[in-house]
């Protein structure tokens, strides 16, 4: 090991949305840390001395909010201080969660080009603190949105770094690129060394607990790079000791020196040695994001809206190229400042951060209290603003569609290929009543959640054509009758599989697939298939129950801090209450009503087994209560698959577990978006997972800290809901928890575009609106079509959106190892010109229009994004 020459100083506040202060509170510190840091900062202004003060500014969320509530005169004095290399502004937009999927996070890119070209910031480096992993995925869109460096600061409480901590690598990326990164100390190890605060301190202990550290993991450059903040923690100001500390240490002439420094000044520093470098792969899979179970319902509700934004966007991307009325332009006026609160507040949900450091020891208490709701409030602000965008998205475009007697519905199908519509449709939307007159704002109402309560009707031979929309008929609609034909029976089936149900346990006693030829369910498992599973630790510590799970951090023993050894007790249903098989226009639904003990309420369960699908879907609904003792629910599907290879996605890319992952991040539990896979040599299992993110394979294993994984059954776990988490995220979550899965068994091993198409199937529903729309006067589109000829299988489109400018981008990922043609043709839209553009949206390429088709080149695993200036046909 060299000698150790200088500590790069990175001082900062690290950034809960919450936690520490109420979340207004903490929005408006922030912006007065940003002020105390241009004063301190400005009083250095001529100096370049190691001990002159320098800031970085974490992330980018809560500086847009300092940009808004600032004077010119105060931003100014910040642009000065930025190109003077004494504030840097960091690219992420904030601490996030692997909540976020591969569109999310390039939406939440997008920032970094408004501050770059309205006032000329760098930014070049990114940072994470506290979080314990990013999706695999975030490399290729940093280096595509022109970041060079990127460091995280894991906070191991409850957690893990992976590796052998500090240590500099590549991480490669999907693509094969690779991306300078540190995996550095806590964010608060600079105030664990003593610096700025004792000087003996840092000589006797920092300086050789620094050297020691260093020397364990074989450290081979005379640099390193600290972390600190202000002495308060999370959430805090200036440190105003630094500069005066630094210079007097300075001045001993003893090593290390210390240099207050700025990200870039370490990239800098680090890039002599950035060659030799190790190559990491894979996904920092997390291990924090199980705390977001908390809330499962607010997850859930998060995740709908996220594809309702993705709907409305590319709606509004539609309707943006249509000729508008005066009436039109008022009232679409708002939809870019609508479009980013919805997205923002999606955002903060997906942050790290659910509420008070109090939240799970003093349930009651009035910050606990004020602090969730203030998270809370996100998801619920995302799907009001989803629902509305997504609503009048559609009943835009319906405008322009001609009316004719008996016109039911507009359908829309987001996706690039045509779809047959499954899901039954509320009568609220479907039936024939007008509510109000046609030209009245209001009488097309959001499709929310209680119209699930009215009559449900079916389209059971109307197939959406693809990225298109379709007119349906009031004829063409079957209305759910009120003496559906019911039974008791225990046996359902359809071509493709025969369910047998278990009406003493509940769930599935037998699923044979008669395409497989094979029985599905391990009927050595003493799991009941498809049910609920409530555990508990069956003996908590007795001073904080929570500490069953993990030991208290210590700084001299890192990444030992799990309990790996905790007992559970578990239950299932021990009674089933009811059980009913119900004939529905396009299939068999079986619902059963079961007792499982310790839970607030009976568990419904719904098993839909369609006419004409391949796939099984399973809900189950129920209420939590009060309990603020640690406990968690899972629903359980023991397949008879022996050792499995598992992947989880991350919406567009697949993580094998093991394989695919860096060594010592998180394999007790994953998080996943669209769908996750089981998988042998012959057969195998794929199950979207539209609305609940959190699993575990092959067993319980919360808690062990697997440092290797091999999977020995094929038990899915949907791990639904958990109070484990010992600070931050919730106690207890009191009210009404859902979880839907829905099961594709395949022939042969893993087939990545057929799980991804399987995925998108059930994470993008069909968008259904009322006719009740007053058309245009010159409404003269066609009743059905498609709106743009999207690319196929290995090609995914991530997002189409509106480009400002009366044209299209469309966001494609490679979701492949080969290189790929993308094609685009014309459908009700018209191409005329096409652009290659940046990350941002800036053409970089003309595409040459050849009979209304363009063509792209994608490299493996790689985004391209597409600008169409359009004309409707």
């Amino acid at each position: 090991m060299p000698p150790l020459e200088t500590v790069y100083l990175i001082h900062h506040s690290h950034t809960d949305i919450g936690y520490t202060y109420d979340q207004p509170i903490l929005w408006e510190m922030e912006r007065r840390f940003i002020d105390e840091a241009i004063d301190l900062c400005e009083q250095y202004a001529d100096d370049d001395g190691d001990h002159a003060f320098r800031w970085n500014i974490e992330t980018i969320a809560p500086f847009r909010h300092w940009l808004k509530h600032s004077s010119d005169r105060q931003i100014d004095r910040l642009i000065q201080l930025e190109k003077a290399k004494k504030i840097e502004i960091a690219a992420m937009y904030a601490n996030l969660t692997p909540l976020i999927d591969y569109a999310e996070m390039i939406e939440l890119m997008q920032p970094i080009h408004e501050l770059r070209r309205t006032y000329n910031f760098t930014i070049q480096s990114a940072m994470n603190c506290d979080v314990n992993g990013h999706n695999w995925t975030l490399p290729d869109i940093l280096l595509d949105a022109g970041i060079n460096g990127f460091s995280m600061a894991i906070n191991e409480h409850s957690g893990g770094a992976p590796l052998n901590r500090p240590n500099l690598f590549k991480w490669q990326a999907p693509s094969g690129r690779t991306l300078n990164t540190l995996n550095g100390w806590h964010y608060m190890m600079g105030n664990w060394l003593k610096i700025g605060e004792d000087m003996a301190g840092w000589e006797s202990f920092g300086i050789p607990f620094l050297k020691q550290r260093l020397q364990a993991v074989n450290w081979q450059l005379p640099i390193i790079n600290v972390q600190l903040v202000q002495p308060y923690g999370d959430n805090s100001g200036v440190y105003r000791q630094l500069p005066e500390f630094i210079r007097t240490w300075n001045a001993k002439g003893l090593l290390p020196r210390i240099r207050l420094a700025t990200l870039q000044d370490w990239w800098a520093a680090a890039a002599p040695y950035t060659e030799q470098l190790n190559t990491v792969r894979g996904d920092w899979t997390d291990f924090w994001n199980y705390g977001g179970s908390s809330s499962a319902r607010e997850t859930t509700i998060n995740r709908a809206s996220r594809s309702r934004l993705l709907s409305a966007d590319a709606l509004m991307g539609v309707v943006n190229t249509l000729p508008k009325t005066p009436a039109q332009e008022v009232r679409l006026s708002n939809l870019p400042q609508t479009r980013k609160d919805a997205w923002h507040a999606l955002a903060m949900y997906d942050e790290h951060t659910w509420g008070a450091d109090i939240a799970e020891s003093d349930a009651n208490n009035e910050d606990t209290a004020t602090q969730w709701y203030h998270k809370g409030i996100q998801a619920y602000t995302a799907r009001s603003l989803s629902l509305m965008m997504q609503r009048d998205g559609i009943a835009e475009l319906a405008q322009y569609i001609p009316a004719q007697e008996g016109d039911a519905l507009l359908v829309y199908n987001p996706l690039p290929w045509a779809r047959q519509i499954i899901a039954p449709i509320s009568g609220m939307v479907a039936n024939e009543n007008l509510r109000g007159m046609r030209d009245d704002a209001v009488s097309s109402r959001h499709n929310q959640d209680r119209m699930a309560q009215s009559t449900k009707w079916w389209a059971p031979d109307v197939e959406v054509p693809a990225n298109g929309y379709t007119v349906i008929r009031r004829d063409q609609l079957v209305q759910e009758a009120n003496d559906l034909e019911s039974s008791d029976a225990e046996v359902v089936e359809n071509a493709y599989h025969r369910l047998t149900f278990d009406k003493v346990r509940g769930g599935l006693k037998s699923w044979y697939d008669k395409t497989l030829n094979r029985e599905l369910v391990d009927s050595e498992s003493s799991l009941p298939f498809g049910n609920v599973i409530y555990e508990r630790p069956l003996e908590p510590a007795s001073d904080n129950p929570r500490r069953t799970f993990y030991k208290r951090f210590d700084l001299d023993t890192e990444r030992e801090g799990w309990e790996t050894d905790w007992k559970a007790k578990r239950w299932s249903a021990s009674a089933v209450t009811n059980h009913k098989v119900t004939r529905l226009p396009i299939g068999w639904m079986v619902t059963q009503t079961l007792t499982v003990p310790e839970l607030a309420s009976p568990v419904t369960t719904r098993v839909f087994l369609p006419d004409h699908q391949p796939w099984v879907q399973f809900e189950s609904a129920w209420m939590m209560g009060l309990n603020p003792q640690p406990e968690a629910t899972y629903i359980a599907m023991p397949f008879a698959l022996p050792q499995p290879t598992a992947r989880f996605d991350l919406g567009g890319q697949p993580v094998e577990v093991e394989r695919d992952q860096i060594l010592n991040s998180c394999k007790d539990y994953f998080t996943t978006q669209n769908w996750v896979d089981l998988s042998g040599t012959d057969w195998g299992i794929t199950i979207a997972c539209p609305e609940n993110p959190m699993v575990q394979f092959g067993d319980f294993t919360y808690g062990r800290d697997l440092r290797e994984r091999k999977i020995d059954k094929g038990l899915f776990l949907g791990w639904t809901t958990n109070n484990y988490w010992e600070t931050n995220f919730r106690a207890h979550q009191p009210g009404k928890v859902t979880a839907r899965y829905v099961v594709l068994p395949h022939s042969g091993t893993f087939n990545e575009q057929q799980a991804h198409h399987f995925g998108l199937e059930h994470s993008m529903p069909l968008i259904a609106q009322s006719r009740f729309e007053y058309p245009l006067t010159n409404a003269s589109l066609p009743r059905s079509t498609n709106l743009l000829e999207l690319p196929q299988s290995p090609i995914l489109t991530l997002h189409t959106l509106p480009d400002g400018q009366g044209g299209l981008l469309i966001r494609l990922l490679n979701a492949s190892d080969n290189p790929q043609q993308a094609v685009i043709g014309s459908g009700l839209l018209k191409i005329r010109t096409a652009e290659v553009c940046d990350l941002f949206g800036q053409p970089t390429q003309d595409l040459t229009v050849s009979n209304g088709t363009i063509t792209v080149e994608i490299e493996p695993r790689r985004t391209s994004v597409i600008r169409l200036d359009v004309q409707s046909a």
